[in-house]
């Protein structure tokens, strides 16, 4: 470490000490429960965890707009600052002075390492032992929060300043003495192994907390006015807290530990504060009308129209996580503005019934709000690169007639004419309330332009404040740990139709589901059989009624009274009763190898297990068959409309089946899914004003969930579409997908049978990748999610995976210098404080 940076890091460090010890006052954050005040005045002054939330408010925006601006969302608009736009053009600026720390307040590297030595400080004085009468340890679960804290600033310093370049220390700088020591040590640098492996271990011992009805999150009043029909609420305390397992989840994702990320994001995922996507929450829709010139997209009108505002605490009714909440007033503390203003929002104090001071804060008893006004002049606008990727987009829906109260489906149809495509309706988030473009006065006219308007939707400022989690971005996460631990069918069909335990909807493995062989497999007599491998035609015997021609082979289990699929979704279906009998044969040898090893371990233990003589026999009767697209992935296997999720790969669905982070079974993961937009035919026309739904009962189970997928939330909600189906498939399948990604990365045309023949495995999972990083695009556009998700995806594929993305942010061709600049992988970061 040079001179210049060091001196840079003690007045870092001596900052962080002095606002650590004289700003941490949580008198304008939230109010502490009685339980809380029993820790000690003196500690809770200088380590209290409001204090470190308030002091996270110093990076919340930076946050959001680092993000955003190396992204390929956002552009530059002809009135950028010269500090943004330095951050948008990642330095490349004429004066090298306007990229340096302190020339521009987002590039302080101190407000980072603030609430770091903050935590460091609170984790070292924090007494976990304590308990109250009852011996419950009641600092826990902040203490749970304040290291949770710790670890996801130190992946933002990582994502702002890169790997190998800026210190990671655990100790308390409290005194001048600790600077010393600090200096004369040789602290190692920000890595995402390190952060993985020194962090990740501290969390795991702590994920028990949030779980745990004793404990689970702190509870703390809630954060501003709440009261019914006041417009002065904040936010609820439980969704400023960062949940462990998804902090874990982000880690192992960034560090390359990919089985890992996905159980810890399923360990949230499967609890009572999230649960599947809901169909009411959170939907864009899309209109195409012929009697106007324009398409209309509008928010949902099921639930809140933005996450920021639903009033409950974190919930599986819910879709905000966490948050950073900004106060309402100078006087009360941080009011956090910067987003707003850079895509084009004033923010405006109104004060009612009061004096004000000059500086315009509500005094003498008086009442004020902030309201935010739309202005032309803004410094971020969206990019064409976001526009174009969501007029790719296919919006599809049902099309069909009624029969008194039946719809009848017909078909799935793109909603779009000749001249006007809908595309992905989350593009709401570029437009005013029901796609209408702002209006602004210049001179004598009026000019109308997209403006940025995801964090305002109402021009509310109560609905502004940087989210950080949210259910979508912890559903997609998992998507991409599971497609690179090697389930990429599982991930599409998070963004297809989502997963659920249901049986319409879920491809439930029958080796788990104990199905009755009476009313799903047939046993394989010799007349059955015999004409089965004559015909290959399932739809011509008797005993079956299923709108398939694949099959499947079953051996019953008379040790666990389940079926063992054989075949399905494999290039090698067994063609006869010698390719089966191989097939069990080795399923059986390596059944009594696996014993034969738990049995000779347990030889030491005082409880040893019975010997086997040998590998099991194949008992001809126990062999059974059925269609696979009904029969093999559901528990009914009589429902005529087949499996959403019938695309899963058998090799992934056998996998699974050991797989704790893919079980689907538990309680908080039931689902179904009833509703779909839908367009009656008029006088034949598609293109009509008349929008209809299948309406959701108004007595239905709590436990179930209206289950979409994360693609649904923009691009229509369509359920079925199996081939078998009269009403044909939705273009967004798995396998037409993988086979577009798949030539656009290598040039290569891949057969369905290629996608599942695992000769193409790296071609697949790259290709879901690709999906995924859309997808990331259309759902969390604008959150401050962006470069962190480029990042990730470009240590595995190299830095042109980023840099070519966002060389066509502009005009959505790709900018060769841009591009060229950001194949040096240096170029990504910040500059490191030099005085």
């Amino acid at each position: 470490m040079n001179k210049m940076k060091r001196k840079s890091i003690i007045s870092m460090l001596l900052l962080s000490m002095v606002f650590g010890m004289f700003s941490t006052s949580c008198e304008d954050m939230l109010s502490p429960d009685s339980e809380r005040h029993a820790y000690s005045v003196a500690e809770d002054t200088l380590y209290s965890y409001w204090g470190i939330l308030k002091s996270l408010q110093n990076i919340a925006e930076r946050y959001v707009i680092l993000n955003e601006c190396r992204g390929d969302l956002v552009d530059a608009s002809g009135y950028v600052s010269d500090t943004i736009s330095a951050i948008v053009n990642f330095g490349d600026v004429e004066d090298p002075e306007k990229w340096k720390d302190g020339a521009c307040a987002y590039l302080k590297i101190a407000d980072y390492y603030h609430v770091i030595n903050s935590c460091n400080a609170y984790i070292a004085m924090c007494d976990t032992d304590r308990t109250t009468g009852t011996n419950k340890k009641y600092m826990i679960a902040e203490y749970a929060q304040v290291k949770s804290i710790r670890a996801w600033v130190y992946m933002q310093l990582l994502y702002a300043y890169g790997e190998n370049r800026v210190p990671f220390y655990k100790d308390a700088m409290l005194t001048t003495d600790d600077i010393n020591n600090f200096m004369s040590s040789n602290y190692p640098k920000v890595t995402a192994q390190l952060l993985a492996d020194e962090l990740g271990p501290e969390l795991e011992e702590l994920e028990w907390v949030e779980y745990d009805s004793r404990y689970g999150l702190p509870q703390y009043n809630n954060y501003g006015d709440v009261s019914s029909g006041n417009g002065h609420y904040v936010c609820h305390s439980s969704k400023c807290m960062f949940p462990v397992s998804i902090v874990l989840g982000d880690l192992y994702l960034l560090g390359g530990k990919y089985a890992d990320a996905a159980a810890h994001y399923y360990k949230y995922i499967n609890s009572e504060n999230c649960g599947p996507l809901r169909v009411d929450r959170y939907i864009c829709t899309g209109l195409l009308d012929d009697r106007q010139d324009y398409v209309t997209y509008s928010y949902s009108s099921f639930g809140s129209y933005y996450p920021y505002r639903e009033p409950a605490a974190v919930s599986r009714q819910t879709e905000l996580i966490t948050c950073i909440p900004s106060n309402k007033g100078k006087l009360e503390g941080k009011v956090l503005t910067d987003v707003n203003r850079l895509f084009g929002f004033e923010a405006t104090m109104r004060t009612y019934a009061g004096a004000n001071t000059s500086d315009g804060d509500a005094v003498d008893g008086s009442s004020s709000s902030i309201i935010l006004t739309p202005q032309y002049e803004r410094e971020l606008i969206p990019s064409r690169g976001y526009e174009a990727l969501c007029d790719s987009q296919a919006y599809e829906i049902y099309l069909g007639t009624y029969a008194g109260t039946t719809f009848n489906f017909e078909q799935i149809v793109e909603l779009r004419s000749d001249e006007k495509r809908v595309g992905d309706a989350r593009r709401v988030w570029i437009y005013r309330n029901l796609g209408q473009q702002y209006t602004f006065r210049v001179g004598d006219n009026n000019l109308y332009g997209k403006m940025v308007s995801k964090q305002n939707p109402g021009t509310s400022f109560s609905t502004t404040y940087p989210v950080i989690y949210r259910k979508s971005t912890v559903w997609l996460r998992y998507a991409e740990a599971l497609n690179r631990a090697g389930f990429p069918s599982y991930a599409f069909a998070i963004l297809k139709t989502g997963l659920c335990n249901n049986s319409q909807w879920f491809p439930e493995d029958p080796a788990r589901a104990n199905i009755d062989a009476g009313g799903g497999y047939v046993p394989v007599t010799d007349y059955l059989f015999d004409y089965f491998m004559s015909t290959g035609d399932v739809r011509k015997v008797d005993v079956f009624d299923y709108p398939v021609t694949d099959s499947l082979f079953a051996y019953y289990d008379e040790q666990t009274g389940r079926y063992l699929p054989v075949g399905f979704r494999d290039e090698n279906k067994m063609s006869s009763y010698d390719e089966l009998e191989a097939w069990l044969t080795d399923y059986f040898q390596k059944e009594y190898e696996d014993y034969q090893a738990r049995y000779e371990a347990s030889l030491d233990t005082d409880e040893p297990l019975e010997p086997m003589d040998g590998p099991r026999e194949i008992n001809k009767a126990n062999v059974y068959w059925g269609a696979a697209s009904e029969d093999a992935i559901g528990n009914e296997p009589n429902l005529s409309c087949g499996k959403a999720c019938y695309y899963i790969d058998r090799r992934e669905l056998q996998r699974a089946a050991n797989t704790s982070y893919l079980d689907f079974r538990q309680p908080y993961l039931n689902g179904l899914s009833i509703y779909q937009p839908i367009r009656v035919k008029e006088q034949g026309q598609l293109l009509n004003s008349s929008f209809s739904t299948i309406a959701i009962p108004s007595s239905y189970d709590p436990d179930l969930t209206f289950t979409i997928g994360v693609h649904q939330r923009g691009c229509g909600l369509v359920r079925y579409d199996e081939a078998g189906q009269d009403f044909g498939m939705s273009s967004y399948n798995y396998v037409a997908q993988v086979q577009k990604k798949i030539k656009e990365n290598t040039g290569m045309e891949v057969s369905e049978a290629d996608i599942y023949s695992g000769r193409y495995d790296a071609e697949v999972q790259d290709a879901v990748e690709d999906l995924i990083i859309d997808e990331d695009a259309l759902e969390l556009a604008f959150e401050g999610t962006r470069f962190s998700d480029l990042y990730r995806a470009a240590q595995r594929r190299g830095e042109d995976y980023l840099a070519s993305r966002i060389a066509k942010r502009h005009s959505g061709e790709v900018d060769e210098s841009l591009r060229s600049r950001l194949r040096d992988k240096r170029n990504w970061f910040l500059p490191i404080p030099q005085d």
